[in-house]
């Protein structure tokens, strides 16, 4: 049964309307912001879904594997091929597989396995770990075989070393030894012969034990007195039988009194020897070579000049290059060892020379090379 509202109700709702009107606006406005922050909200969750993805996706794009590691040791996120190379999970103890780890030679670089690993490790402010791991084995491996090259170059270079530095001495050797099978006008020219291939094999001798001193395999000999006069005879002679044969003269100039110096002999001969020789090979049948000797207080100048074909700017800055030659036959190691023998006396060779008219090779020593601070035999 429905009741006639009271004659005073009117009043009342009449004048409670303008309060709901406003709480139903405030209400309104309230829901739009709502809804409002609630698509911002959406958003900014899709902006960061996306953000994520895209970490994720980078992470897994990197050359490196990389493995977050929390504070308390255990891994909170890693990339696909970090979990691929390690074997990892998410939750796993860094601490275990640390311990599966072997050590190499090389700083930052382990054995997992078969796997060679080089790891280096960062932290975030958050006290974690980052851990980056790259799969070196190949690079290991490449490293090795260069290495390996880098021997077998050594060794060749140590082989065409004492090659070159034999040849000269064993030319002059067979060259007597030839001789020797010719009729000798008497027996003091035979033992002269003899003498002087006697003399030949004992320089091949000390340069066979001297390169071997030089690669260390053998206590470096220390220098010696050489008197000069009898050490440029002995070279001027052991070099005037190819000279002969070349149609060469050779000519020997000496000071009255040459003194003596301190140095390695069988080295220095050799480097001389060289100097000489080249200089007989680019000279023409009927040319002059000359050695020379300057005797000064503290230096010994020792130059050797040909009257050959000389060389231009471009060959002058490189002949004393290894293994860089103009010589048919040579093998470019001549001048390279004259030059490593100068820089050992403490002293220096330089060449002097233009086209077509000869070559001067000056060998310039101190008497005593411990007071040059050689690099030493």
């Amino acid at each position: 049964m429905n009741l006639p509202a009271p004659a005073d109700a009117a009043p009342e709702d009449e004048s409670a309307a303008p309060a709901l009107r406003a709480l139903r606006a405030a209400l309104d406005e309230a829901r739009a912001e709502l809804a409002d922050a609630d698509q911002r909200l959406n958003r900014e969750l899709r902006e960061r879904t996306a953000l994520a993805a895209r970490l994720a996706l980078l992470l897994d794009s990197l050359p490196s594997a990389l493995v977050l590691v929390s504070p308390a040791g255990l891994v909170c996120q890693l990339s696909q091929s970090a979990a691929e190379t390690t074997g990892l999970v998410a939750g796993a103890s860094w601490d275990s597989f640390a311990s599966r780890l072997t050590p190499t030679a090389v700083a930052e670089e382990v054995l997992f396995g078969d796997i060679r690993l080089r790891i280096l490790r960062s932290a975030t402010p958050a006290g974690e770990s980052i851990y980056s791991l790259v799969n070196v084995t190949r690079v290991a491996a490449e490293r090795a075989q260069l290495e390996r090259e880098r021997q077998l170059i050594g060794l060749g270079q140590f082989a065409a070393h004492l090659a070159h530095q034999l040849r000269t001495p064993l030319a002059a050797a067979v060259l007597y030894t030839g001789l020797l099978q010719r009729p000798v006008a008497d027996e003091a020219q035979r033992a002269e012969y003899l003498a002087l291939i006697a003399d030949r094999l004992r320089h091949m001798q000390d340069t066979i034990d001297l390169t071997f001193d030089h690669f260390g395999t053998q206590p470096a000999s220390p220098a010696s007195p050489i008197a000069l006069a009898p050490f440029m005879n002995s070279v001027h002679a052991a070099m005037s039988g190819l000279a002969a044969r070349l149609g060469v003269r050779l000519r020997l100039q000496l000071p009255a009194d040459c003194g003596q110096m301190l140095g390695w002999r069988t080295a220095l001969e050799g480097a001389l020897a060289n100097l000489v020789d080249n200089a007989l090979h680019y000279s023409r049948a009927g040319d002059e070579v000359v050695m020379d000797l300057q005797s000064q207080a503290e230096r010994v100048v020792l130059s050797v000049t040909d009257r050959g074909p000389g060389m231009d700017a471009d060959t002058r800055a490189r002949v004393f290059e290894p293994f860089f030659t103009r010589r048919q036959g040579g093998t470019g190691l001549g001048l390279s060892i004259v030059r490593g023998v100068a820089e050992r006396h403490g002293g220096t060779v330089v060449v002097d020379s233009t086209p077509g008219q000869g070559a001067t090779f000056t060998l310039d020593l101190p008497r005593d090379p411990r007071l040059a601070s050689p690099k030493g035999l």
